[in-house]
């Protein structure tokens, strides 16, 4: 009798933790992390599962890869990546090969490289380490059968000459980015056209975006190129603080149109900068902080994402 008793507990206990393990709910599932879309107001994306909303926490730059199916961001200067498989999303997993302070980070449509500015001197930056004498440059991190490959630093034209600050990708893998320094000219807007599996030059944006002293940064390109979010700073602020984002739209013939500010339902008294666009456009992921986003002690920011059906032409759509 002992001995039944003792098997069926056993049993028992399998089935318990076999339905743990079968049955146990995923992070999330569905599109998008199974977020609720937002509508043309600006919303927290994901709060509770990537964003957490507390003082002096801190996610900024998320970005879908074309099939949708891979999500990476930065949190607290490491970047997270997280999958959708048949069993839902994975929980979010910190890349260890990519140094702490990594940030403006970005998926290649394929998802099989993430890209991400950092210091170009060195794989191994410490915390809080600012440097100077350290340039700051382009790399990338490749997906391999061991895991993510150690950051490779870009070169040309992304060298730290030109120091290709801000960044973004389009769907063909061009790379499109904001120069900082000669050669390329501080507040200019770059493409460097994927050719030959390799960036081999970059190319000046005509965006008209000097005018009346608006001087944009960091690019966020449409997958088909067809328009551009960047940031700049907000009208009436001291010079240095905070930042609205600005829409351009690129004309058949190749010419930008002028830039204008998103508006007061995205665009608030804090930083905002870092965007991103859905795969299907029909999404702008960006990041809102109380600060520049560095510095977990004394800033708050999180990752935001609006419709931009309301933004955009039907043309552009």
């Amino acid at each position: 009798m002992k001995q039944t008793m003792k098997k069926l507990v056993l049993l028992v206990a399998f089935l318990g933790f076999s339905s743990i393990q079968v049955f146990g709910k995923p992070f999330a599932e569905g599109p998008y992390l199974g977020q609720t879309p937002p509508g043309p107001i600006a919303q927290v994306f994901a709060p509770g599962l990537i964003c957490d909303t507390r003082p002096h926490k801190g996610e900024g730059h998320g970005h879908f890869s074309a099939d949708g199916n891979t999500f990476c961001y930065n949190a607290l200067g490491y970047v997270y990546i997280t999958e959708n498989t048949d069993q839902g999303w994975t929980t979010p997993q910190c890349i260890k090969s990519i140094p702490y302070n990594s940030f403006s980070c970005c998926l290649s449509p394929d998802a099989n490289s993430i890209y991400v500015f950092m210091c170009g001197s060195s794989t191994k930056s410490t915390p809080n380490s600012n440097d100077p004498s350290k340039d700051r440059s382009l790399h990338r991190c490749m997906r391999t059968s061991q895991g993510w490959s150690l950051p490779q630093e870009l070169g040309p034209p992304f060298s730290s000459s030109g120091q290709a600050w801000g960044f973004s990708v389009a769907a063909n893998n061009s790379i499109y980015f904001w120069g900082s320094k000669v050669p390329y000219g501080r507040g200019c807007f770059w493409v460097a056209p994927f050719v030959d599996n390799t960036w081999p030059r970059a190319i000046k944006i005509p965006v008209d975006n000097i005018a009346g002293g608006l001087k944009g940064h960091h690019p966020g390109i449409a997958p088909d190129e067809s328009f551009m979010v960047f940031y700049s700073k907000r009208p009436g602020a001291p010079g240095g603080t905070e930042t609205d984002l600005y829409l351009t739209l690129r004309r058949p013939d190749g010419i930008w149109t002028k830039p204008r500010n998103m508006g007061p339902r995205i665009n608030t008294g804090y930083f905002e900068f870092g965007a991103r666009i859905s795969p299907d456009k029909k999404y702008m992921f960006f990041t809102r902080s109380t600060g520049w986003f560095e510095n977990p002690y004394r800033d708050t920011s999180d990752i935001y994402w609006v419709e931009l059906k309301e933004y955009l032409p039907e043309s552009h759509r």
